[in-house]
């Protein structure tokens, strides 16, 4: 991640949620993510991507090794 992406995830941290959720709606609107996987998403996709963003913007959240420990047991994975 670039020094600029870096400042951009710290200052949309500090948004809030309402903030955030009007951020995404305006760059996905505006045409902005044209050329990345999001274009290409269902609404369906960008709904449930939404859901994500209030879960974790409500704390509802798992650490990433625990999810990935979860994944790797439940498809019989051996982590690395």
């Amino acid at each position: 991640m670039t020094d600029t992406q870096a400042r951009i995830v710290e200052l949309i941290a500090q948004l809030s949620p309402e903030e955030r959720h009007e951020l995404m709606a305006h760059i996905r609107q505006s045409g902005l993510l044209q050329d990345s996987f999001f274009a290409g998403m269902t609404p369906e996709q960008h709904a449930q991507l939404d859901e994500g963003v209030t879960q974790a913007n409500d704390g509802k959240v798992v650490d990433g090794d625990e999810a990935f420990e979860r994944l790797a047991s439940r498809f019989h994975l051996k982590r690395a």
